[in-house]
């Protein structure tokens, strides 16, 4: 293999290892050995293609576990049980280009988008007699959610990436120029403004699959904090707060009254998008965040606990003391067997985007800014007076704070500080803005197609 390409390898076989259930939605069935060009020949297919999608973000190297921990690391939130310098140089903010956790999380990524690109090629190509039009719609909507939700972590992480928008076929080579932050952000939007026309508004799937299946509120919902993130680019909050207003007013969600129940019950009526583990195809990281002999990640220390005021009913839960002193992240209840389900997006942190958008595009702590932080905080029992905040910025940075909170361990609080850059006043180790982002792996740089390493590393 030549190695001034960049090769994107999506393995037939591992989505041709699942199929649909009538009674599990991840429950999974060998369809057999299907050669590739034969794959996309019956709605039973597709299907198992689009299981195989998610599939491929349940790995340790992905939202199984790295990116959602590896950020964690950079708000300091967590630590290891041994001091890996490769974790520990995340909290340290001193990383480098060849840590082995950014390459991982590059690689896994890169799977994930490359399945949603077969979908998205391939099964527009499927004919009548195979799969209905709407169910063709739905996988394809699908694929653009799973595809958005990929490349928003990409940009995030690393504020540039290729922009493959193609699969790629077992032994191809392709080389494709880096795409800045704004290119990634308007693909970003497309497709999910593709995936919001195409999933029908009423949900379709039922159990499981209601929350561990991309919908059109959860496309929705993934827009409104995409729009977040892009206006540090375009300054436009409008989009970010009328977005979040519908999913508030339409969407059907609700916050739960017991913060706790998101995590012990799962798939609940605040959740939107959540990714389904089982006793079958387990948790990563659920397994090793726990009391138990094969705990591998800590709460960092009592500090976390001390972000809470004493009556924040989120307290006791989100951290828990346990042996030898220890702390332990509190929402991965479920590990033995760690069939502990992965929130990616829920309706609290959609009240906590339209409080800091419409507060933006107000231009004041106005009411409707105020009623929703005050929704999250009334439920943890730390409600305040509106007039607590002095001016439009000390509202900002209430809210990020409040969401540091809200989200604990959720793998969030790194990019929002970084977004504001509030990451720079938080954190005593990081004086340069140039290290709000990660290095782009200097394994994939010096496969000679044109990436450039981010400034600082």
């Amino acid at each position: 293999m030549k190695k001034n390409k960049i090769v994107l390898i999506f393995l037939v076989s591992m989505i041709a290892s699942f199929a649909i259930s009538c009674s599990k939605f991840l429950d999974r069935d060998p369809l057999g050995q299907i050669t590739q060009d034969k794959f996309f020949n019956s709605e039973t297919n597709a299907n198992a293609a689009v299981l195989g999608m998610y599939r491929t973000m349940m790995n340790s190297f992905s939202f199984g576990q790295s990116i959602i921990v590896v950020p964690e690391f950079s708000a300091a939130h967590v630590r290891h049980a041994s001091s890996f310098p490769e974790y520990e140089n995340f909290a340290e903010h001193k990383i480098q280009a060849i840590n082995p956790w950014i390459a991982n999380m590059w690689q896994a990524v890169y799977t994930t988008i490359n399945a949603a690109n077969q979908v998205i090629e391939e099964v527009p190509k499927m004919t009548e007699t195979m799969i209905t039009e709407d169910k063709k719609k739905m996988f394809v909507g699908e694929a653009k959610f799973i595809r958005a939700l990929n490349y928003f972590f990409l940009v995030r992480a690393f504020g540039k990436a290729p922009l493959k928008l193609s699969y790629t076929k077992e032994g191809d080579n392709i080389d494709i120029a880096e795409s800045d932050k704004a290119a990634l952000y308007t693909q970003i939007v497309k497709d999910l403004t593709d995936a919001i026309a195409a999933l029908p508004k009423e949900n379709p799937n039922t159990g499981d699959a209601a929350k561990g299946r991309a919908s059109h509120w959860a496309a929705k919902a993934l827009l409104t904090k995409v729009y977040l993130y892009q206006a540090s680019i375009t300054n436009d909050y409008k989009k970010a707060a009328d977005m979040a207003s519908e999913v508030l007013t339409e969407g059907g969600f609700s916050l739960v009254t017991e913060y706790s129940t998101i995590w012990t019950t799962q798939n609940t009526n605040e959740a939107i998008f959540e990714i389904q583990f089982d006793d079958q195809a387990t948790n990563p990281l659920a397994a090793v965040a726990n009391d138990n002999p094969s705990v591998l990640f800590f709460a960092k220390d009592s500090a976390i606990l001390d972000l809470y005021a004493e009556q924040d009913k989120r307290k006791d839960f989100t951290v828990k003391k346990g042996s030898n002193n220890n702390y332990f992240m509190g929402k991965f209840p479920n590990f033995s067997p760690a069939s502990q389900n992965l929130t990616v997006i829920r309706l609290a942190e959609i009240y906590l985007i339209h409080a800091e958008a419409k507060a933006r595009v107000d231009n004041s702590v106005s009411t409707a800014a105020y009623n929703s932080l005050k929704a999250v905080q009334t439920r943890a029992g730390v409600a305040v007076p509106i007039d607590t905040y002095a001016n439009l910025e000390a509202f900002v940075t209430a809210v990020q704070e409040e969401k540091e909170k809200e989200l604990m361990f959720e793998g969030e609080t790194w990019f929002d500080f970084s977004r504001t850059k509030l990451a720079l006043r938080k954190y005593e180790n990081l004086k340069d803005e140039k290290f709000l982002v990660y290095p782009i792996p200097s394994a994939q740089i010096s496969l000679g197609t044109g990436l450039t390493q981010n400034p600082g590393y």
